[in-house]
């Protein structure tokens, strides 16, 4: 069935909290924090969506490299931004296996090159590291002990990857 990406809106919290539910096993972030991050960063927000309605998302925001958003908080817009880090791409079963994923991937891209940012940043999480290395983001551990910190509060292995563009 086809899809399309667009960029998200506020009337589509509830289905995007839907996704996060069916995607992640225990970091479930609340609709207040999402639409908080939708408000702070509404142009790095996309859904990909058909005729049964919204099956994933991807959020981000302008940043720094080497800069960590832990679990369940706002958005911090960087004044002088060099990256967009991915805080969140999700996929809902129905949707999976379908190219959604790397089109709203490819989404950020395209928004990150046409802002001339230098790199892509995110934090993978559930044996999700093959995935974004096959999209050529690479694990990043020079973080200061601060930053590096921050991937504790993410359950299970946490790493930090960039993608220079």
């Amino acid at each position: 069935m086809p899809f399309h990406v667009r960029t998200m809106r506020e009337a589509d919290l509830a289905a995007v909290y839907a996704v996060q539910v069916l995607a992640y096993d225990d970091m479930v972030e609340s609709l207040d924090v999402l639409r908080s991050r939708l408000l702070t960063a509404p142009d790095t927000a996309w859904v990909a969506e058909n005729r049964d309605g919204i099956g994933a998302y991807l959020v981000a925001y302008p940043s720094q490299r080497g800069k960590i958003s832990p679990l369940g908080s706002d958005f911090e817009l960087a004044p002088v931004a060099n990256a967009l880090y991915i805080h969140d791409l999700a996929v809902a079963p129905r949707m999976a296996g379908r190219g959604v994923a790397g089109a709203l991937v490819q989404q950020a891209l395209s928004y990150a090159l046409s802002q001339q940012l230098a790199y892509v940043c995110l934090v993978s999480v559930q044996d999700s590291l093959v995935f974004w290395n096959k999209l050529g983001f690479a694990e990043d551990q020079e973080l200061s002990s601060e930053q590096a910190s921050m991937l504790l509060t993410y359950s299970g292995p946490a790493y930090y990857c960039t993608k220079n563009l």
